[in-house]
């Protein structure tokens, strides 16, 4: 009789490729569970409902979200600015305009009587802190027009340039119509408080005679006598004949009020074709400033 032996079963694969096609299949499946339950716990089926039943009742959300630009440094500068009016729409032809409503003229400062309102001063200019008077001589007369103008304009002249060195310049007339009085002449340099003063005429003597002289009282006799030499040997003038040294030692009631140092310059014989020429160049002109200003400067230095 033969003997049963037992024999141990061993599990065996007989077909490996079904085997793992079985595998992969629980795990896909294991997949899928834990995806719905992930889907579940964070409302998304909600939301998929939600859109589903949107969409069968014809309710599409048609908002988006636009694109938000990124800010660059100049955006970001020019932010911090006031933004500028929004455009104004373009009215319809027809439409009547606004007329723009016209701002009132501003009212002149009024100018202080004979001061010139010359540029900001330079304190370090040769004459800044002086204060001189300029008196151009004649006005308003028929006799003596053509020469009450160019004293006028030379006046003017030798003040922009007295202004250029620092100097305050008062002029004692704006024009040469209105006839200004010596009394007031007199007072305007006073009052102006000037350190020095000059006045300015030409003579009227023969044709044939060239000449330039200066007068002054005795107690400015210095200050005339500076001024003549300079003005001669800058110009090459001549200085008149019958006055000693070109200086005539006389006052007048504009020198004897004004409160300084006063003199008056006879610049040239106005009837003499080659003095008035000379008084008319603009080069001439400039070596009878800078001789005026050399020697005021002199004075006022010492």
């Amino acid at each position: 009789m033969k003997r049963i032996k037992n024999r141990k079963k061993h599990f065996r694969i007989a077909n490996p490729l079904g085997f793992s096609l079985f595998c992969a299949m629980i795990i896909l499946v294991i997949g899928l569970v834990v995806g719905v339950v992930f889907l579940a716990k964070g409302g998304y089926f909600g939301d998929l409902y939600n859109c589903v039943r949107s969409e069968m009742r014809g309710e599409r959300n048609t908002a988006t979200l636009e694109p938000v630009a990124e800010e660059s440094p100049s955006d970001a500068i020019g932010s911090s600015l006031p933004t500028s009016d929004p455009a104004v729409e373009t009215p319809e032809i027809g439409t009547p305009v606004p007329e723009t409503p016209t701002p009132p003229p501003l009212e002149p400062e009024t100018p202080v009587p004979g001061v010139t309102n010359g540029p900001s001063k330079d304190p370090n200019a040769p004459l800044a802190g002086f204060t001189i008077g300029i008196d151009p001589t004649r006005d308003g007369s028929s006799k003596y027009k053509s020469e009450c103008e160019y004293n006028l304009a030379f006046a003017k002249q030798l003040g922009a340039y007295l202004e250029s060195k620092g100097a305050t310049v008062v002029i004692t007339r704006e024009d040469n119509k209105k006839e200004v009085g010596n009394s007031k002449r007199a007072k305007l340099i006073k009052d102006a408080d000037c350190d020095i003063a000059i006045r300015l005429m030409c003579n009227h003597i023969s044709s044939k005679s060239s000449g330039c002289y200066v007068q002054a009282s005795k107690k400015n006799k210095t200050y005339g006598q500076a001024l003549i030499d300079a003005y001669a040997a800058a110009t090459g003038i001549k200085k008149q004949s019958g006055k000693s040294k070109g200086l005539e030692t006389k006052s007048d009631s504009v020198a004897s009020d004004c409160g300084c140092p006063c003199a008056l310059l006879i610049m040239g014989n106005w009837d003499n074709k080659s003095d008035k020429a000379n008084l008319n160049d603009e080069a001439f002109r400039e070596k009878m400033i800078e001789a005026i200003y050399e020697t005021m400067l002199a004075q006022l230095k010492q």
